[in-house]
């Protein structure tokens, strides 16, 4: 089993509150290539507009795990992130095992609500 550096993997964004899939139109950024908070990584289109995904870190791209083109759920690991440039040619053959490290906003159990309601009382005796 390898060891490879400390890294992110990156899941496609929620751009909008009600996006659940995205198209990865363009990538912005290329493995070797370093970013900084505010560059933008992607573009990615919804159901209603294209979008830019912004970074809110400094890091350098590992890799891309997701072509141009691609229909993505919001959550799917898109690419990988290190933060150091000498870690980036440790990354190849990297492949993610069982999704991104972040989840997508929305979960079912925050969208879940449970009520209690207290029987009404019995009748009065006739």
């Amino acid at each position: 089993m390898s060891s490879y550096p400390n890294h992110e993997v990156v899941g496609m964004p929620a751009l909008s509150p009600t996006m659940e899939v995205g198209t990865l139109a363009k990538w912005s950024v290329q493995p070797g290539q370093a970013f900084s908070a505010g560059d933008v990584l992607a573009e990615v289109e919804t159901d209603k507009a294209s979008i830019d995904f912004v970074t809110e870190d400094d890091g350098f791209c590992a890799l891309l795990l997701v072509p141009e083109g691609s229909e993505v759920s919001v959550g799917s690991p898109i690419m990988v992130t290190v933060e150091e440039e000498d870690d980036v040619k440790a990354m190849e053959g990297f492949e993610p095992e069982g999704g991104a490290s972040s989840e997508p906003e929305t979960t079912a159990a925050a969208t879940t609500t449970t009520t209690t309601s207290t029987p009404p009382p019995p009748p009065p005796p006739p």
